[in-house]
């Protein structure tokens, strides 16, 4: 079994495997707030877990396209909701298991991104900034098995106090067919 290279050979995953192209649905659940150890001074009132528990919806596909990879990605709760059609994230050729982001379409969009890959995982981390200066950082971790995928969504608040994960898994709908889900 040999990876779809988009780059010279590196130390790291040089491409995503063929069998991860296609198109994913699942559902995420609330898992905990993690603090954030390096605020100091420390908040006088940390803050409690006051997340809704109630699963929702993550659908995903994964392209390959112009010697790079393009996810596509629809969240239906949690802060990092996104829009109904989703986005999509062009990233560029795969250097060392790493490549940066070439264009989005999203709203909001992203200010940076970038897709990291491991021999049975992928990843996207992407920041998000608004007019008022704040932001918030959303984390994506696709860890892959023989049905579809385990999730991991992390993201920092605007604060930057503290990161909270969802965890659940997806099922593999199709294999790639030249269009994102709909």
């Amino acid at each position: 079994m040999a990876a779809i290279p988009f780059s010279a050979s590196a130390r790291g995953q040089s491409g995503l495997w063929p069998e991860w192209l296609g198109s994913y649905a699942g559902a995420v659940r609330f898992h905990r707030s993690i603090p954030l150890e390096d605020i100091y001074p420390p908040p006088p009132l940390p803050r409690t877990d006051g997340d809704d528990l109630t699963p929702f919806a993550v659908y995903f596909a994964l392209r390959a396209e112009d010697g790079g990879v393009t996810v596509w990605l629809r969240i239906d709760g949690g802060p990092m909701q996104t829009a109904f059609d989703g986005e999509t994230l062009r990233f560029g050729p795969t250097m060392a298991g790493v490549a940066k982001l070439v264009s989005a379409k999203a709203r909001p969009e992203p200010r940076v991104a970038t897709l990291t890959l491991q021999p049975e995982s992928l990843g996207t981390e992407a920041l998000f900034a608004f007019a008022d200066g704040s932001f918030w950082r959303r984390h994506v971790n696709v860890r892959f098995t023989p049905a579809g995928a385990d999730l991991i969504v992390w993201v920092f608040d605007a604060n930057g106090t503290r990161a909270r994960t969802w965890r659940g898994s997806a099922i593999r709908l199709a294999p790639y067919e030249g269009r994102a889900p709909t």
